[in-house]
């Protein structure tokens, strides 16, 4: 079982097409240079949607019909930019109405620079990135909710790049990698991944990985956020279809409860969302129980969902089916794997 979930710039860099020029010379494909590889594929897939040294805004929560992976999430929209990394960089988060807001600032080969939240000005110097980075950001979103989406997409256009000291960005410009190395790479960490899990791999300037462990992570998630600042926890559940079921979950400790948020998204048993409704539940709408510190998930028909009977609803889409529970700003206590999830009783 993974606990972390491939992001949609992880997604399709196998069968990538990208719009950006590429240098004629093909370039192997080593362990040594796979974590940059990957990276640099899914760099092209965004740049090749318009991230040339601005923003690419992902305007919508995952379609049902455009799912590029499994485990895809619904509970936040993406900007992304791919930056020039030789001069100095401010990026500007907006004022918001206080709802989860992170900047990630990821080098070439796949090592977290920072990770920033909330609303300010924020200055990556040229002296701590790569040639090329990119920056995602991420906003809380009720899915559900048309008007929020359209209020979240007001703030992703407040968004600002400036490049400092007269800096005249150049763009990104694709590598022509080895696909058949790359392949046969990729392949091999992602069955890796799917027996050891990723927990770990996210390797960060401060606290760095070894190569193997890089190699793993971003083989299946490229672009995750690092431990510290996000947790996944995935669960498979065997169910009859048309039965209710309930659990009863923890409040999870979070590291900033002002700013981050937590998540419960159902998927089928391929791992696919299958619902638009009740796919997905966040603190924003869950109400806890009286103690303050649990709160109860009913798990229903399709058929039954809506109908007022629980606070707490999500729809089961088949028999079996899996859940993914994700923490943004996890406290320390959850990053050491103290947070359980719970059983479920029909």
């Amino acid at each position: 079982m993974i606990a972390k979930q491939s992001l949609a710039l992880a997604c399709l860099v196998v069968s990538l097409s990208a719009g950006s020029a590429v240098a004629q010379d093909t370039v192997s494909v080593t362990k040594q240079n796979f974590s940059q590889a990957m990276t640099d594929l899914a760099m092209q897939k965004e740049f090749s949607q318009g991230a040339d040294n601005t923003w690419n805004h992902h305007r919508k929560p995952m379609p049902l019909d455009e799912q590029p992976a499994p485990l895809m999430n619904r509970d936040t929209v993406y900007s992304f930019a791919i930056l020039d990394g030789g001069g100095d960089v401010a990026i500007t988060l907006p004022e918001n109405d206080g709802r989860y807001m992170s900047l990630h600032v990821m080098e070439h080969n796949h090592v977290t620079y920072k990770v920033f939240y909330g609303p300010g000005r924020y200055v990556i110097p040229a002296s701590k990135t790569t040639d090329f980075f990119y920056a995602n950001v991420r906003m809380q979103v009720n899915a559900a909710d048309p008007a929020d989406v359209k209020k979240v997409n007001d703030f992703q256009d407040r968004l600002k790049i400036e490049f400092l000291n007269s800096y005249k960005p150049k763009s990104f410009k694709a590598t022509n990698w080895n696909m058949a190395e790359f392949e046969k790479l990729h392949k091999m960490y992602v069955a890796e991944a799917q027996k050891q899990g990723v927990t770990g791999t996210m390797s960060t300037v401060a606290h760095p990985v070894s190569m193997e462990a890089r190699n793993r992570g971003a083989a299946i998630a490229t672009g995750l956020l690092p431990d510290k600042d996000a947790v996944y926890l995935t669960a498979m559940h065997k169910v009859e279809m048309g039965k209710t079921y309930k659990a009863t979950f923890a409040v999870p400790a979070m590291s900033d409860p002002k700013l981050g948020f937590y998540s419960v998204t159902v998927y089928g048993d391929d791992q696919y969302l299958k619902t638009d409704k009740g796919s997905t539940i966040s603190n924003s709408e869950i109400k806890l129980n009286p103690d303050g510190k649990t709160f109860d998930i009913y798990f229903v028909a399709e058929s039954e969902y809506g109908n007022g009977k629980h606070a707490n609803e999500l729809i089961v889409p088949t028999a079996p089916f899996w859940t993914c529970t994700r923490i943004y700003m996890p406290g320390e206590s959850v990053v050491k794997g103290a947070y359980k999830l719970p059983k479920f009783a029909s």
